[in-house]
C-alpha cells in the first residue's frame, strides 16, 4: 500500500512562516544599513513565498482580501492614468514597479495571516533578534558620529547627511511602536518601556524633525486607544478627512502661516518652503481635480520648475523651487496625481485599515500599539516622504505585515468564511 506524497506541502507549510521569520529579522538592520533597499526585503522574501507555494500547488497570490483588492485598485488606476497622464513614460514605470511591490506585499500580508499560534510566538522572538541587531548597529553608529563630531567640533545633529538619516529615524518611528507590544509580551512593560525611551533618544539624535513628531503623535495616539480605542479610531479617521478638507483653502492658510513663522522662528527655510509646495500643489490640485496629472508626475505638472519667494532678510531674497520632486505630502500627492477617485480609494484603503484592527477585552495594548503605527505613518506621510518611493511603499507594506502577524490571530484552525473580512 502507497502512502501519498505530502513532501511539497509540508515544505511550504514549514517553509513560509519561516521566510516570514526571515523578514521579521533584517527589517531593522537594513533600515540601518541600507534604508533605501528596502524594497529588496519585500521582494525576496515573496518570492521565496511565491516559490514555495508553486511546489505545494497552491495560488500564489490571495485575492479574496478586501484590504488587498482595494489596494490593487489603487495601484491599477494608478496604471491606468497613464491614459493622460502628463508624462506618460513615468507613469507607466512607476505603474508597473508598484504592481509588482503590491503583489510582493499580498503574498506577505497572506503568509502573516495564516500563522498559528506557535508561529506567532517564533515570529516575535525572531523580530525581537532583528531589533536588538537594528539597535545595536544604530547604536554603533551614533556614539562613532559623535565622537567625530566632538573631535571636529561639531554637535551630533550637525554631523551627518540628514536625508540618510531621515529615511531610517522614519522607519524607527513606525517600527518601535509593534517591537515595543512584543517586548512587552514577552519581558513585561517596564522594559518596553525603556525600549521605547531609548528609540526616542536615538530620534533625537538622528536629527530630523518629523520622525519625532511622528513618534509623539504615535505616543498620543497609543494614550487614547488605551482609553479608547474606538474613539482612537474615530479620530484617526477625522484627521485623514481634515487633511483632505483644508486643500482647498491652503490658499488663505498658507500666507497667514509662513508670516508667523517668519516673525517668530530663526531661519524657517524648510518649513516655509514646504507650505508654499502645498499651496502650489493644491492650486494644480484644482486644475484637474477628478483624474490628477497621472501617477508619479508631481515634478511634471506645469510650473513645478518655477521659483518662488519665500522671504527676505537684508539684501538677498531667499527662493523656493514650486515642486521639487512630491508634495511631501501623501494625500495632496495621491488627489494631485490621481484625482478624485485615486483620493476615495486612498480613503476606503485606510478606513478598512482602521477598522480593522482588532479590539479585544482584557488587551488594551495591542489595539492600542496597532493604532500607534499607523497615526505615526499616516504622520510622517503627511509630512515627508513622496508615497510612491518603492523603499517607503516597502517600509509600509512591511510594517503592516509585522503588525497583522503579532496582531492578528492565527487563522490555519480558522472556518474559510471567517477569513474573508479585510
Amino acid at each position: 500500500m502507497s502512502v501519498p506524497n505530502n513532501e511539497p506541502a509540508n515544505v511550504a507549510e514549514k517553509g513560509e512562516p519561516a521566510v516570514l521569520f526571515a523578514v521579521a529579522f533584517a527589517f531593522l538592520p537594513v533600515a540601518v544599513l541600507a534604508p533605501g533597499q528596502m524594497w529588496i526585503v519585500a521582494v525576496a522574501g515573496a518570492l521565496l513565498l511565491v516559490l514555495l507555494r508553486a511546489l505545494s500547488g497552491t495560488w500564489p497570490i490571495p485575492l479574496r482580501s478586501r484590504l488587498g483588492l482595494l489596494f490593487a485598485a489603487l495601484i491599477l488606476w494608478g496604471a491606468a492614468s497613464w491614459l493622460w497622464s502628463v508624462a506618460p513614460a513615468r507613469t507607466l514605470y512607476t505603474g508597473s514597479r508598484l504592481i509588482l511591490l503590491a503583489a510582493c506585499l499580498l503574498v506577505l500580508l497572506d503568509a502573516a495571516r495564516n500563522l498559528d499560534p506557535a508561529g506567532q510566538r517564533r515570529f516575535n522572538f525572531w523580530l525581537v533578534g532583528g531589533t536588538v541587531v537594528g539597535l545595536v548597529l544604530l547604536a554603533l553608529f551614533i556614539l562613532t558620529n559623535g565622537a567625530f563630531a566632538a573631535w571636529i567640533g561639531l554637535t551630533i545633529r550637525e554631523s551627518h547627511e540628514l536625508e540618510r538619516f531621515n529615511r531610517t529615524a522614519g522607519v524607527l518611528a513606525i517600527f518601535v511602536w509593534p517591537v515595543a507590544l512584543v517586548i512587552a509580551q514577552l519581558f513585561g512593560r517596564y522594559v518596553a518601556a525603556v525600549t521605547l525611551l531609548l528609540a526616542t533618544l536615538a530620534l533625537f539624535a538622528l536629527a530630523p524633525s518629523t520622525p519625532l513628531f511622528a513618534f509623539l503623535a504615535g505616543l498620543v495616539a497609543f494614550g487614547l486607544a488605551w482609553v479608547s480605542a474606538t474613539w482612537a479610531k474615530r479620530l484617526l479617521i477625522a484627521g485623514f478627512a481634515i487633511s483632505v478638507a483644508i486643500v482647498p483653502f491652503l490658499d488663505t492658510i498658507v500666507p497667514l502661516a509662513n508670516t508667523f513663522l517668519i516673525e517668530n522662528v530663526d531661519g524657517p527655510n524648510s518649513e516655509v518652503h514646504r507650505f508654499l509646495i502645498w499651496q502650489f500643489a493644491a492650486e494644480r490640485i484644482l486644475d484637474q481635480p477628478l483624474f490628477g496629472w497621472g501617477l508619479d508626475t508631481a515634478r511634471a505638472v506645469p510650473g513645478g520648475d518655477a521659483q518662488l519667494f519665500m522671504f527676505q532678510f537684508g539684501d538677498n531674497p531667499t527662493m523656493g523651487q514650486a515642486m521639487p520632486l512630491h508634495p511631501h505630502n501623501a494625500l495632496m500627492q495621491i488627489w494631485l496625481e490621481l484625482g478624485v477617485v485615486g483620493l476615495a480609494i486612498a480613503a476606503a484603503l485606510f478606513a478598512l485599515i482602521v477598522v480593522s484592527i482588532p479590539e479585544r477585552r482584557g488587551n488594551r495594548a495591542m489595539p492600542a500599539a496597532a493604532l500607534a503605527t499607523l497615526a505615526s505613518a499616516f504622520a510622517i506621510a503627511q509630512l515627508s516622504f513622496g508615497i510612491w518611493q518603492g523603499w517607503w511603499m516597502a517600509t509600509l507594506g512591511i510594517v503592516a505585515i509585522l503588525v497583522t502577524a503579532i496582531v492578528v490571530p492565527g487563522t490555519r484552525a480558522t472556518a474559510p468564511a471567517d477569513r474573508d473580512g479585510a
